[in-house]
């Protein structure tokens, strides 16, 4: 009797935060939020109606803060 094979486990690819940009943050937590309102049964026209308004994001929800770009480059000076 053959003796059953193990199934590989999926592995997660991990990114750390320094390694994105603010823009790929923000997408990032978008799409999360848009994945969570679809799977508390929102359909698809009402999830992204959801997520560009920012007055229906939950309160404890933070995107990312504004960055100027400006600033940054004065200090790099």
């Amino acid at each position: 009797m053959a003796t059953p094979s193990k199934k590989p486990s999926k592995k997660v690819a991990t990114v750390r935060n320094e390694d994105l940009t603010p823009l790929e943050i923000h997408a990032i937590q978008l799409h999360e939020l848009y994945k969570a309102f679809r799977k508390a049964g929102f359909p698809i026209d009402i999830a992204i109606g959801l997520i560009t308004e920012p007055s229906a994001h939950p309160s404890w929800f933070k995107l990312v803060p504004d960055i100027d770009i400006l600033d940054e480059e004065e200090e790099e000076d």
